[in-house]
């Protein structure tokens, strides 16, 4: 089963509590292995992929990584060579992803449970190459932060 990843508690010490909106941000996703679905819960640290998706169990909402199936080229192929600012091409194909999770209910809720807030994220792996397998840690980021809105 596909490792789940929880990052340190978020301090919500900073958030005004009126906001509008509020977003779930997560930087930095490597998408070179198998394709999956991240399921989002807050305050549940327990989460697996069997845990219902409901705000009783603090789902925030999901989000979808078309993985890339490992590498298949030459060596350096896969290799991320960041583009220089003036550089007119498209980025790498496996330039790090970066998602954004509407999840303003989840959050007000987990606002009233204390002074901060434990995200979760479960992997479910959806497709994958015999390149890749079934690798545990297929969910790898850089951050997560929560943004709102006024």
């Amino acid at each position: 089963m596909p490792k789940k990843v929880s990052p340190p508690p978020l301090s919500t010490a900073e958030l005004d509590g009126e906001f509008y909106r509020a977003d779930i941000e997560v930087h930095g996703i490597e998408h070179g292995g198998a394709t999956y679905q991240a399921r989002i819960f807050l305050n549940n640290p327990r989460a697996t992929e069997r845990t219902a998706m409901t705000a009783d169990t603090g789902f925030a909402g999901t989000f979808h990584i078309f993985g890339h199936g490992g590498c298949l080229g030459d060596p350096g192929h896969c290799d991320v060579v960041p583009r220089g600012t003036h550089d007119p091409r498209p980025a790498h194909p496996l330039t790090p992803a970066h998602k954004i999770i509407p999840a303003t209910d989840a959050i007000r809720r987990a606002l009233q449970a204390g002074d901060e807030i434990r995200v979760t994220i479960v992997p479910v792996i959806m497709s994958t190459t015999p390149a890749v397998g079934r690798p545990d840690d297929v969910l790898k980021f850089e951050h997560v932060r929560i943004v709102t809105y006024r």
